[in-house]
């Protein structure tokens, strides 16, 4: 980025230091999202971490949340209560496994963030003529209880 001398107070007013990013783990939200609109026209970002800001009015209208502790499988029509284990091409984000450890040790995501650290998180899973190689699941056996129609 080239900044005359003229700017250059704006910029190093206007530009934080930290760039949020879907993922960041910047915060203790378990769905993270992050938005972020750009226009070179107007010389303008807006960026919001919307996670935080719908958690505060779920607290203003908790009539109108549900918060459910399982996993909603809209093809299957059913809940499931444990965390899927990694199934990705790739090593799992740092910031779901903190979530996810979170989720299956029933702590808080600061305190996974604490005992995951230093650990590598799953790694991905290769593939085999296009497919990947995983164990057949049934009902129940990697993903937890289901409950049809629930």
């Amino acid at each position: 980025m080239t900044v005359s001398a003229e700017t250059l107070p704006w910029v190093l007013a206007g530009i934080p230091e930290v760039r949020w990013l879907h993922g960041d783990d910047e915060c203790d939200c378990v769905f993270q999202r992050i938005g972020d609109w750009t226009n070179p026209y107007l010389g303008r970002t807006l960026r919001v971490r919307l996670c935080c800001i719908w958690a505060e009015l779920y607290k203003q209208f908790p009539q109108f949340v549900q918060e459910i502790p399982a996993y909603y499988d809209q093809n299957e029509d059913a809940y499931y209560t444990r965390p899927a284990d990694w199934n990705g091409d790739t090593e799992m984000s740092r910031a779901l496994w903190h979530r996810q450890e979170a989720a299956k040790l029933g702590i808080t995501i600061a305190q996974a963030r604490k005992l995951l650290a230093g650990q590598t998180p799953p790694q991905g899973k290769e593939r085999v003529n296009g497919r990947k190689q995983r164990g057949k699941q049934t009902q129940g056996s990697s993903r937890g209880s289901a409950s049809p129609g629930a």
